[in-house]
């Protein structure tokens, strides 16, 4: 009787060891801490480029065949109307020269020896306004 009992109480632990094998530990869900955004490098832009208020979000190098710069997305809780009506003033008052629109909503300015521009997209982003610049150097 003994070893019969002995055996079935072996039986049971090991099953109760055997069913908790291989099996994650479950742990509540906690939150993951909010990361703080990436800094962005505007060290190069210009001041009369910085749109007051506005954080930088990107910048990137571009080298085409013909001419190479940087891009920068700028994002503000202005209106359109108001940062493209700062960029009017700021650009021109700094000596660059406004070209014509080619696309609708595609602001372009350019040094006027032509050795620069600086091409300008307005979008909104998260109920905000995206401003992307693109300073070129030829």
């Amino acid at each position: 009787m003994k070893r019969y009992a002995l055996t079935v109480l072996l039986l049971v632990l090991a099953a109760a060891f055997w069913t908790g094998c291989g099996k994650a530990e479950e742990k509540p869900a906690v939150a993951k801490p909010a990361t703080e955004p990436a800094v962005v490098d505007i060290s190069t832009l210009q001041e009369f480029l910085r749109y007051p208020g506005a954080v930088a979000t990107e910048r990137m190098d571009i080298s085409t065949s013909d001419s190479k710069g940087t891009s920068w997305t700028l994002v503000t809780a202005d209106p359109e109307s108001t940062v493209v009506a700062w960029y009017a003033g700021s650009i021109e008052k700094a000596g660059w020269v406004k070209v014509p629109e080619t696309k609708v909503g595609l602001y372009s300015w350019e040094k006027p020896d032509k050795s620069e521009t600086i091409k300008m997209m307005l979008y909104p982003k998260d109920g905000k306004t995206a401003i992307s610049i693109t300073h070129g150097l030829k």
